[in-house]
């Protein structure tokens, strides 16, 4: 079984990509196509929330609403789903993307409750143990291994 791999984002960021809604990854770096869990920074200050809450509504209007703050911190700490990343963009008109690399990401596998994990910089592998723990909290049920 190959390690399934993660990323970290500040909560808000996860959350959109839990639902959806975010459609991009703004980076510095590529990475392989492929399945990756994202995991929710426990770190989040009230003038990041609120930073990210009004490019949000300068980009989107009311299309799509920041998660409030205490959503946010409460999910801190947490791998919030998984989400296939399809490619490493350089040029688009996805209204997320910012910058040189922008990972696209589709089909998000949202948790039904948050998986604590110590996250990291950059990509890192998942123990075994914290797999087997967003395989139980996965909405749908499915194997990480259906999406390896």
């Amino acid at each position: 079984m190959k390690p399934l791999m993660a990323f970290t984002v500040k909560a808000h960021w996860g959350l959109l990509i839990r639902s959806g809604l975010k459609t991009c990854e703004n980076r510095s770096f590529r990475v392989p196509p492929g399945f990756y869990l994202v995991h929710a920074s426990s770190s989040l200050s009230f003038s990041e929330w609120c930073a990210g809450s009004v490019w949000i509504v300068e980009r989107f209007g009311t299309a799509i609403i920041c998660p409030s703050f205490d959503e946010c911190r409460s999910w801190g700490g947490q791998l919030v789903c998984g989400v296939t990343v399809a490619s490493a963009l350089t040029a688009s008109t996805d209204p997320w993307f910012l910058g040189d690399v922008a990972w696209e990401l589709l089909n998000p596998v949202p948790c039904a409750h948050g998986v604590v994990a110590k996250g990291s910089l950059g990509v890192w592998a998942v123990s075994s143990e914290v797999r087997g723990r967003f395989e139980g909290a996965m909405e749908n049920r499915l194997a990480v291994s259906d999406l390896d």
